[in-house]
C-alpha cells in the first residue's frame, strides 16, 4: 500500500494545502506591502514572488484534491503511444510496397 493510499493522507494532504494557501497569503502580504517601484531590482521581490505562486497553486491543488491528486486517469486512445509489434509493421510495410 502507497502513503497516499492510507486513511489519514487525505486530510493530511488538505491541511498541508492550507498551511502553504496561509504561507501564501503571509509572503503576499509582504510583496504587496514592500512594494517600491523606485527600488532597484534585486533578487529578493524575485524570490519571494516564486515562493508566493508556487506556495498558492501547490496549496490550493492539495487543499481541494487531497490523496485524490494522485489517482490514475484512463487515457483515451488517441493519446496513448502506439508500438508496433514486427510482425505487424513488416505487414505493413509489405501492404505499403504494393
Amino acid at each position: 500500500m502507497a502513503w497516499h493510499e492510507r486513511k489519514y493522507a487525505g486530510s493530511a494532504l488538505r491541511l498541508a494545502g492550507l498551511v502553504l494557501l496561509a504561507l501564501a497569503v503571509e509572503v503576499g502580504r509582504h510583496i504587496f506591502a514592500t512594494a517600491d517601484p523606485t527600488a532597484k531590482l534585486r533578487a529578493l521581490p524575485y524570490l519571494m514572488g516564486l515562493i508566493w505562486i508556487v506556495s498558492l497553486s501547490a496549496g490550493a491543488a492539495l487543499a481541494v484534491l487531497g490523496r485524490h491528486l494522485f489517482d490514475q486517469v484512463e487515457l483515451p486512445a488517441r493519446w496513448r503511444i502506439h508500438v508496433l509489434t514486427r510482425d505487424r509493421s513488416a505487414a505493413l510495410g509489405s501492404r505499403d510496397a504494393q
